[in-house]
């Protein structure tokens, strides 16, 4: 008992005047005059439902009306104001989603008086893969005389992972362009894969290799 008193009263000025400090801070701030502000702030979308995806964005910022003491609330960066929605009960399909107050984080002492737009627009899908085949695209003509018989790429086949409604229209994938003008013999070339859209994940090589045929005209019979 004795240590733990003597514990208590180490330093009891100090602490006194330190909690003396505290209390007159506050009162300070509280008797302080108070002001409103706007600001744009961060719009945070978190836990998606698993296997969905978002399709479209409903922007990066919402605008939050503050009100708080002035000295503040005037030096309040928009990065200390974060907007957060749940949307881990959403379903597959267009959603409303509620911007309510006491979804805004603000620094203590800062009062959240609005929050505009009140909604937003969420569509989801769920997610789907799919292998579908490589086709190797070429342009131009090979040298007089000469056709092209075939261009493969390899490997000839890869995953798409996506909203399903964008993957499931996808037969197949198209390499970049590659020119066969003037050629008049075999040839292989490095490339890369046309986008696919800017929501569907393409699982594979960064890079195929395509090798493309080139063959003489038959000679027409002799008379």
């Amino acid at each position: 008992m004795r240590i733990m008193s003597t514990g208590l009263f180490d330093n009891l000025g100090l602490k006194l005047a330190s909690l003396g400090l505290a209390f007159a801070l506050w009162m300070v701030v509280a008797g302080e005059q108070r002001d409103e502000r706007t600001l744009n702030a961060p719009l945070t979308l978190a836990r998606l439902p698993a296997n969905t995806i978002l399709l479209n964005v409903p922007g990066d910022f919402v605008t939050v009306q503050l009100r708080g003491p002035k000295s503040l609330i005037s030096g309040l960066s928009p990065n200390e104001v974060d907007v957060n929605l749940d949307l881990s009960t959403l379903k597959e399909g267009e959603n409303l989603v509620a911007v309510k107050a006491d979804q805004v984080d603000v620094p203590r002492g800062v009062e959240v008086v609005q929050v505009s737009p009140r909604w937003v627009r969420l569509v989801l899908e769920s997610v789907a893969e799919r292998t579908v085949r490589i086709a190797a695209r070429v342009e131009g003509n090979p040298a007089a005389g000469y056709y092209l018989k075939r261009a493969s790429a390899h490997p000839d086949r890869v995953r798409l992972v996506g909203p399903r409604s964008e993957v499931n229209r996808l037969e197949k994938v198209y390499t970049s362009t590659i020119s066969i003008e003037g050629r008049s013999h075999d040839f292989g070339a490095m490339t890369s894969l046309e986008p696919v859209g800017k929501l569907i994940k393409v699982e594979g090589p960064a890079l195929v290799q395509v090798s493309v045929e080139i063959r003489t005209n038959p000679k027409p019979p002799s008379l």
